[in-house]
């Protein structure tokens, strides 16, 4: 019983994120088309970063051959809310993974089937996502502070 109900908040949780997907202020749901480009799948291109941390950049996948790595990470997001990753698996057999996100403003936060935050996956965008480039660094940064409680 307790496995049901577990079952049944994680995918009322998931349909409550992906509706939430629309809340982007980018382009959610085909809202704004300016910035459709960013429903696609993405490839990081970490070649063109010239060494540098960040940001990350990701081409779209096909758009180009990409030299053979060991991992490369990808993404892939829809407008409804879905999306899919590529899961570094220690024994090196990598595979695409299903998920959902949300996209409020310029951050991107990934849930798993069950509705956890997968908060290593999260990220900023840098700028709009572009019809060929996607610039994005890791990690949500939180612009609210908390004020020191007077006493």
């Amino acid at each position: 019983m307790k496995n049901i109900k577990n079952t049944l908040i994680g995918m009322l949780g998931l349909f409550f994120l992906s509706a939430c997907s629309n809340l982007d202020g980018l382009g959610g749901g085909g809202s704004n088309p300016s910035n459709s480009s960013f429903y696609q799948h993405w490839v990081h291109s970490f070649e063109e970063q010239n060494g540098a941390k960040t940001p990350n950049i990701f081409r779209p996948a096909g758009s180009r051959e990409f030299p053979p790595a060991r991992f490369r990470m990808e993404f892939g997001f829809d407008p409804n809310g879905k999306c899919n990753y590529k899961y570094l698996s220690p024994n090196d057999r990598h595979e695409m993974r299903d998920c959902v996100y949300t996209k409020v403003g310029n951050k991107v936060y990934l849930y798993d089937d069950q509705g956890k935050l997968l908060s290593h996956l999260a990220f900023t965008l840098v700028e709009p996502a572009g019809k060929d480039m996607m610039r994005m660094t890791y990690g949500i940064k939180n612009p609210a502070s908390k004020k020191a409680a007077k006493k």
